[in-house]
């Protein structure tokens, strides 16, 4: 681990147990949700976490949040190594790592005015009281774009792109150093995801904020990632510099993603050809008796651009393909 590293992820694997007889529980396979990730974030870096639905990116970030304990590998923050601490450990260091979820008005509690929401959530760092708590509150709610004079309504009595901000105001409360934002644009309207995305932009580089930024949307990523890392089935198959992996990707399913990203102009959009790929995914619940799945180590194919072997890949989807038919 050298000096520069920020974030460390050292084969993070969380497996969820599937069980039979409701005494008993006899355990008769597992669902292989993050299967095996290496990855390392430097200081400031924002990394983009990409893949569709079910392959692992929001387990991976509850994960790395300590919400859901990894059932092999370690983390590290800073050096220190978050999979080893007690629960009470964890919750003294989350101030330092704090996450944006998709839905806002799902993680805002319906019942706390927006002062009472990030007041709570500024004393976890702050021992502020009375007129300069109310004052944080204020800078608070300036600094993601919202009028101080909103905070005595309650989350229902704000739009979605202003719950969202809210949501990112309480996240920032802490002054955390990282930040794991959830899909926090997708449940938004185009125009208004434009905007939380320049705010999350520019909030980065001004606090010095690392990020992973997890998203199924390629062409959001893009605009905000540093690198991009591509995941399936609980593991990373493509890791580089964001604009080397959308102008030339290496392996196959990153090829599928940003082939079925849309464009605007019609024309441009009927004469593209999708990439379809061939077989079908393996399911991530395994029996226990299941031989295991290949290894999908990361090769550098140039500079800080990492891929894992396509072929392995193509015969896997094929192999389950022939198992199911």
């Amino acid at each position: 681990m050298s000096a520069e590293d920020f974030l460390v992820l050292e084969n993070v694997k969380t497996f969820f147990p599937i069980t039979k007889g409701l005494i008993l529980k006899r355990k008769i396979g597992e669902v292989r949700a993050v299967d095996g990730v290496s990855l390392r974030l430097r200081k400031g870096e924002i990394i983009g976490l990409v893949g569709e639905s079910g392959c692992g990116k929001t387990t991976l970030s509850r994960t790395i949040m300590q919400l859901q304990r990894a059932t092999g590998g370690r983390i590290f923050l800073e050096g220190r190594e978050l999979t080893a601490l007690a629960d009470e450990a964890v919750r003294k260091q989350r101030i330092n790592f704090q996450m944006i979820f998709q839905d806002p008005y799902a993680s805002l509690n319906p019942r706390m005015t927006v002062s009472d929401t990030l007041g709570e959530a500024i004393r976890t760092r702050r021992r502020l009281t009375g007129k300069t708590l109310l004052a944080a509150v204020a800078e608070l709610m300036e600094t993601v774009g919202l009028s101080p004079s909103l905070m005595r309504k309650y989350p229902h009595e704000f739009s979605g792109g202003q719950r969202q901000r809210i949501a990112i105001a309480r996240a920032l409360a802490p002054q955390p150093k990282l930040i794991l934002a959830d899909e926090p644009v997708s449940a938004l309207d185009v125009s208004i995801q434009s905007q939380i995305l320049n705010l999350l932009t520019r909030l980065a580089k001004e606090m010095e904020l690392t990020m992973i930024f997890i998203s199924h949307d390629l062409s959001v990523v893009k605009y905000i990632s540093d690198r991009i890392a591509v995941m399936y089935l609980g593991r990373l198959v493509e890791l580089g510099p964001a604009e080397a992996v959308m102008a030339d990707p290496q392996h196959p399913y990153t090829r599928a993603l940003i082939s079925a990203i849309p464009v605007p102009d019609p024309k441009v959009e009927r004469s593209r050809k999708r990439i379809v790929l061939e077989g079908d995914p393996p399911s991530p619940m395994f029996l226990v008796s299941d031989p295991p799945r290949s290894e999908a180590a990361l090769e550098e194919v140039a500079p800080g651009h990492f891929v894992a072997d396509p072929e392995s890949f193509l015969n896997e989807r094929k192999a389950h393909a022939a198992v199911v038919a």
